[in-house]
């Protein structure tokens, strides 16, 4: 938003809770409006953001999510504004019967309807998500914007006590789910071929928290695998790795991925999605396949063995974020949309 704020676009960021990404906002010096809709009806909800977006003159609505989606689309009954829908990735997988399951897939089936009926612009992050929706979005207008972001500095950002310079480190961002790998890093780490310098530290919370700790004590490298919870100092995490490890199952384009690549942090990531379309095997990261614990190792000894490697991919990796990924790029190609949106809607 910063950066469309720099161009001149009059923003407001709403969110329904008041969470990290809030804080972060206020980091920026952007105030958002927390639309907390725990015991109100959606129609309650839904009318609340009607009367919202006509106070402030909102011309253009940019959703993102499932959620986001269904209440925007309600309240555009009784406010006028174009949207635009940016999809981040696949749906996530729940366990079946559950009720949380239950509820993300009735969401599901409101977006998908809600996307058609209001005949919004989808954009995608990847080509990969372009081609998993086709069918879904159809007869919609359709485009692919990378996420992208500013350039970085490692020196920016203090060094973490976790991390020290006797070890190899290896860290991963991201909340603690299954779809993330944490369990195939953990196997791999815990082969009798890596070095007992090496280092996992894991970045995040989630609901695989205790399962990624017991697995962890069950492969005896407890005291090599750091759970370190949630941290607002990812940056420093990043920064001073010596490798970034995204053995995820599935990924669409995660900020993490163009981060370290800002940060010229060497990448190993699954073959998978956004990471495959954006990693540049062997130029400015390596790939293993998914859920290959045993490639993931191998990955890792070679990492290990070679620091020239590794300075070479976290350069060309630094060059291919600037270039492609920038976040210049990224506000030029969502701007242009809502211009068009403008002119099109009066």
């Amino acid at each position: 938003m910063s950066g469309l704020q720099a161009q001149g676009v009059s923003t407001l960021l709403v969110l329904f809770h008041d969470s990290e990404l809030a804080a972060q906002a206020r980091d920026q010096g952007i105030e958002p409006v927390i639309l907390s809709n725990r015991n109100r009806s959606l129609l309650a909800t839904s009318r609340q953001l009607a009367r919202l977006f006509k106070q402030r003159n909102i011309r253009v609505v940019h959703v993102h999510g499932y959620k986001a989606m269904v209440f925007c689309a309600l309240a555009s009954r009784w406010s006028s504004f174009a949207m635009i829908k940016t999809e981040h990735g696949l749906p996530e997988p729940t366990t079946t019967g559950s009720i949380h399951a239950l509820r993300n897939r009735l969401y599901s089936i409101f977006d998908d309807a809600a996307t058609r009926i209001t005949h919004s612009t989808v954009c995608y992050v990847t080509n990969d998500l372009r081609a998993y929706y086709r069918s879904a979005h159809s007869n919609l207008r359709t485009t692919v914007i990378p996420n992208g972001v500013a350039d970085m500095d490692r020196s920016q950002f203090p060094h973490p006590a976790e991390i020290r310079d006797d070890w190899f480190n290896l860290v991963m961002v991201g909340r603690l789910d299954v779809v993330k790998g944490h369990h195939v890093a953990i196997e791999a780490v815990s082969s009798q071929h890596i070095p007992q310098n090496v280092h996992l530290h894991i970045v995040g919370s989630g609901p695989c928290e205790t399962e990624i700790e017991t697995l962890a004590k069950d492969r005896g490298i407890a005291n090599r695998a750091h759970i370190l919870g949630f941290r607002r100092n990812v940056y420093s995490y990043i920064a001073h790795c010596d490798v970034l490890l995204m053995p995820s199952l599935h990924e669409g384009l995660p900020y993490t991925l163009l981060e370290a690549m800002a940060l010229g942090i060497p990448i190993l990531a699954s073959r998978v999605g956004g990471l495959a379309e954006v990693i540049q095997e062997e130029r400015t990261g390596l790939l293993v396949p998914p859920q290959d614990a045993e490639a993931l190792t191998q990955a890792i000894l070679r990492l290990y063995k070679d620091p020239a490697l590794r300075s070479q991919l976290g350069e060309q990796a630094r060059r291919l974020q600037q270039t492609n990924y920038s976040l210049q790029a990224m506000t030029e190609g969502y701007l242009a949309i809502y211009r068009e949106l403008v002119r099109r809607n009066g």
